[in-house]
């Protein structure tokens, strides 16, 4: 059989043609745009948001861990474009803006919690304002490159297989997929692997009071990380995130529980995020692998909501409701770029000359940017080796496992986003290749758009969220 033909002219060529519309890629086709690049968004989903928006309780971290070290300054690390979502997701009524954590900032010091429906409609809203194209339902089939050049990027639809011309690429897939059908030089993450990561999972939980909850696991000791703020149509603090000791929590139920426990809520009477379940470590490349998580982890979801329902005061009737669309695989595999971050440029705070964005935030317990500070992103860790003409932004960008656990985060996606959408903006407007771009004008350029190359003193009255 004759693999399906490929329309050449049902999509319009553009300038910069985003893959991907997770975190990453809102960013970057919002800062293309802004640009005066035309700009076209495509996205396998129905909406904008990608795993940072079903399969994180939070969007981690626009700030430095100052509550890992006691005395230290609050830094802002992270504006620009992601700035503005969350401010956008607070005028429509889904967010709180930046809140202090009151025990457990040794681990995440502020949390930025938004409701998953708000942010895709703020998402959206700022996409289109500045002008650029969506296409959704749609993926990145196959890439047409020839030494080192992109030509064009097929996509498939129901309308069938297109080819899509552009001037600059963005991959923001998550998997490095346009880079890697490009040619790139990528690392496969198999479940073995050094490396190799697990799928998580997240789900709503519903009809809980919470005060009696909160009380509940107080008794008990079990609460290690907390915050309060006032949610949106409330008017007294309502408990708003809350991490729990799951390692005593099973021996004070007698029963198996969590590897951990996160939750965030922003409405009245439930967990809006419940993030607490895995499976893997998997190949993220694997289907099979994949609707084996796919299985379990929804099993594993009615357990927990289980599990509360016996043990924990004000569960006593909750249940699940709005879990994530699929599993959340948060690795497959890294793009080789011009620069791999390392760990070490993550601990110890490094500064980079080509510096596009800083960053503060480790998902990994056991390591921390020395002195509360961040480190530097620099430009050349967004460029693959081998194309001229893509960038990388996302989870896919550092091979480095530790340096993974900080850079796969939403908030430093929403940095490196905004980087590569205004690099590719440019270097089409120029027409040259991206890494040929003047460094020194790009930052200038992310700079005149709230973007923050450097930690900043929070700029938040104390006490505002």
């Amino acid at each position: 059989m004759q693999s399906p033909s490929v329309s050449e002219d049902r999509y319009p060529e553009c300038d910069v043609l985003v893959a991907g519309g997770g975190m990453a890629g809102i960013a970057a086709a919002v800062a293309a745009a802004r640009q005066g690049a035309k700009t076209l968004l495509v996205e396998r989903a129905g909406w904008l948001g990608g795993m940072g928006i079903t399969g994180a309780t939070a969007l981690h971290n626009f700030y430095n861990i100052y509550g890992a070290h006691p005395g230290a300054e609050r830094m802002r690390v992270v504006g620009g474009i992601g700035q503005e979502l969350v401010d956008r997701v607070q005028q429509l009524g889904g967010g709180m803006g930046h809140v202090p954590l009151e025990r457990g900032g040794e681990f995440v010091s502020m949390a930025t919690i938004v409701e998953p429906e708000t942010f895709k409609l703020a998402a959206f809203q700022l996409c289109l304002e500045a002008g650029a194209s969506l296409l959704l339902h749609t993926v990145v089939d196959e890439v047409r490159a020839a030494a080192g050049h992109v030509g064009g990027a097929v996509v498939w639809n129901k309308a069938g297989r297109s080819l899509i011309r552009a001037t600059q690429y963005v991959d923001c897939t998550g998997d490095g997929d346009l880079a890697a059908y490009a040619g790139a030089d990528c690392q496969h993450f198999r479940s073995d692997d050094p490396g190799a990561y697990h799928a998580g999972f997240t789900f709503r939980l519903c009809n809980i009071d919470l005060q009696a909850l909160e009380a509940d696991l107080e008794r008990h000791g079990l609460v290690w990380h907390v915050a309060h703020a006032v949610k949106p149509g409330m008017h007294e603090p309502d408990l708003v995130r809350i991490g729990i000791n799951t390692e005593k929590m099973a021996e004070v139920y007698g029963e198996p529980a969590p590897w951990y426990f996160f939750a965030t809520s922003v409405r009245p009477r439930e967990f809006t995020y419940v993030n607490c379940i895995n499976y893997g470590p998997n190949d993220g490349l694997d289907p099979d692998a994949l609707t084996k998580a796919e299985v379990e982890l929804r099993s594993d979801m009615l357990k927990v909501a289980e599990l509360f329902r016996r043990h924990v005061g004000g569960c006593e009737q909750c249940y699940v409701a709005g879990p994530a669309p699929s599993a959340g695989q948060r690795r497959a595999r890294a793009v080789r770029c011009d620069y791999d971050i390392t760990q070490e440029d993550c601990t110890e705070g490094r500064k980079f000359d080509d510096r596009v964005g800083c960053f503060s935030f480790i998902d990994n317990n056991r390591y921390l940017v020395r002195d509360a500070g961040a480190y530097d992103i620099p430009y050349r860790a967004l460029l693959p080796k081998q194309l001229d003409n893509v960038l990388v932004a996302g989870r896919m960008m550092s091979v480095e496992l530790v340096a993974h656990n900080s850079t796969r985060n939403t908030a430093c996606c929403l940095v490196c986003g905004q980087a590569a959408g205004t690099a590719a903006a440019l270097a089409a407007r120029k027409g040259r290749a991206a890494r040929k771009l003047d460094v020194g004008e790009l930052q200038a350029c992310l700079r005149g758009d709230g973007a923050l190359l450097e930690p900043v003193p929070d700029p938040l009255t104390e006490g505002r969220s």
